[in-house]
């Protein structure tokens, strides 16, 4: 599903963003391009590009390729911290997830920076100690992450607070010798494996003390933040009817998005009664407390952080913390059919308890069909909010403009780069006037057209075309302009005026 139709659809207008970042000559150039934080992202996009080729199939395999790898990694964490079960059921999930296909076919750093997080909380987790090799990959991916985005910043800090919270619970309860000093205890906590992880989090914390400067200025800048709407009234049901997309109607309690919200309401008591006939692990080391940091958290800290100091909440800066919520839905359905099974073994005392695997699949085969032909058969790429053809109309000027531009002047809403960098990678010579801005066509153009008097004015919008201001240029063109045929797109339009004699 990740490869499906990866390069049919045309980039919108943030793909075509980071492919401008990073369309210079350095890497350097790629990363101050980059308005949010350092650039770490496309510092990792430029090299891809220059390995992979500037196709748009080749760019987003990034993203496809990342995306797979996500499935398996968060099947091995559930089965690493709780079982097999729970493994296949948010594995499937997640596998079929409409949001995590979504960003595994756009070219933009939110998969392979989501994928690299939690292989570095896989690392984190392990209750063992890491060989060197590990420590160094832990680090460098989650300085990596850090820098990315400060939403995957931020699930960074709460992935490590709540490690070092669990370790320390369990340290004292389970370690704690009361024969040695508190120097000796401290000691051997910093020799164990909890130890490996403080040296990790102060690595991140001395990262975190010179990004400072960085993230106040990204955080007080309201160019990035200016279009972000208000917190939505109930922000963990708009969450989950972005993860399922196919079911947002909105309602009552046969919502899959409110159901979902009900489910994660009842976790903590699925926990409770799962403990009273399993108690295989200290309750501080049941994997729900990390992934309700991680994931409960984020969403947290963004909704207090938009209610109190500006607008901060948009759904897709909770990909990197996605998996989290899909991990919660495979633990706790493994959890219930277990209480299930103990169940039907009170009254039959030779009921096989191993058909639990057998229920996690039958489960997991239902989210992929249903989730499957809605993808294949009903999701409408373009239906998407902001999406737009810039691909079909970078064509469209590449058949229809003749490669002597000299009497044919092209206006374009927003900047010309959008549709430049099709225009540049189809090898065309059709040239847009670079003087626009992000609003009106500018005077500027209008009176370049009627001093220069050009026997032909192409008008074409993109992304959101109905925002812009001039929608039709004979308000402004004198009468010996007329307009002669409109082209639509999808979110796009191209209108030609031609000068009459």
């Amino acid at each position: 599903m990740r490869f499906y139709g990866l390069d049919t659809e045309s980039f919108w207008l943030d793909e075509l963003t980071s492919l401008w970042a990073i369309n210079g000559d350095s890497w350097e150039g790629a990363m101050s391009n980059w308005l949010s934080m350092v650039g770490m992202g496309t510092w990792l996009m430029y090299f891809w590009k220059s390995v992979v080729g500037d196709s748009d199939f080749a760019l987003r395999s990034i993203s496809a390729i990342t995306g797979i790898i996500l499935v398996f990694i968060v099947a091995e964490f559930c089965r690493r911290h709780h079982d097999e079960k729970s493994g296949i059921i948010s594995a499937s999930m997640i596998s079929i997830s409409h949001l995590a296909i979504l960003y595994s076919q756009e070219f933009r750093p939110y998969m392979f920076t989501t994928t690299f997080l939690w292989i570095a909380l896989i690392l984190i987790r392990s209750q063992r100690r890491l060989n060197v090799f590990e420590m160094i990959i832990c680090t460098a991916l989650l300085s990596f992450v850090f820098l990315v985005h400060y939403v995957a910043g931020l699930a960074v800090v709460l992935g490590l607070l709540a490690d070092f919270i669990i370790r320390m619970i369990t340290f004292f309860r389970t370690k704690f010798n009361k024969q040695l000093s508190k120097i000796q205890n401290l000691g051997n906590y910093l020799k164990s494996d909890s130890g490996q992880r403080l040296q990790i989090s102060f690595s991140l914390a001395a990262l975190a003390f010179f990004m400072l400067e960085k993230i106040r200025y990204d955080s007080g800048n309201t160019g990035h933040s200016m279009w972000i709407n208000d917190t939505p009234r109930r922000p963990v049901v708009t969450l989950f009817d972005y993860f399922v997309a196919f079911d947002i109607r909105g309602g009552g309690i046969t919502d899959l998005a409110e159901a979902m919200w009900y489910f994660v309401l009842l976790t903590p008591l699925i926990l409770f009664l799962y403990r009273k006939f399993s108690k295989k692990k200290q309750l501080q080391e049941e994997t729900e407390w990390f992934i309700w940091a991680v994931g409960a958290g984020s969403m947290i800290v963004v909704v207090l952080y938009s209610i109190l100091v500006r607008n901060l909440w948009v759904s897709r800066y909770f990909v990197f913390s996605m998996p989290a919520w899909y991990i919660l839905f495979g633990i706790s359905i493994s959890r219930v059919i277990d209480l299930g099974l103990e169940f039907f073994r009170r009254f039959n005392k030779e009921f096989d308890l191993n058909v639990g695997k057998n229920i996690a699949i039958f489960l997991s085969t239902l989210f992929i069909l249903n989730s499957g032909y809605w993808l294949v058969y009903e999701f409408e790429y373009y239906e998407q909010q902001g999406r737009s053809d810039f691909k079909g109309m970078s064509i469209w000027l590449d058949e229809n403009v003749d490669g002597d531009q000299d009497d044919v002047f092209i206006i374009s809403q927003p900047y010309a780069r959008y549709w430049d960098l099709y225009l540049d990678r189809m090898g065309s010579d059709v040239e847009i006037d670079t003087h626009t801005r992000w609003g009106d066509v500018i005077i500027g153009q209008v009176i370049t057209i009627l001093d220069d008097e050009p026997s032909e004015v192409i008008h074409i919008r993109g992304h959101k075309k109905n925002m812009w201001g001039y929608e039709d240029l004979s308000f402004v063109l004198n009468a010996s302009y007329e307009l002669s045929e409109s082209h639509y797109f999808i979110e796009g339009q191209i209108d030609v005026y031609r000068l009459q004699d």
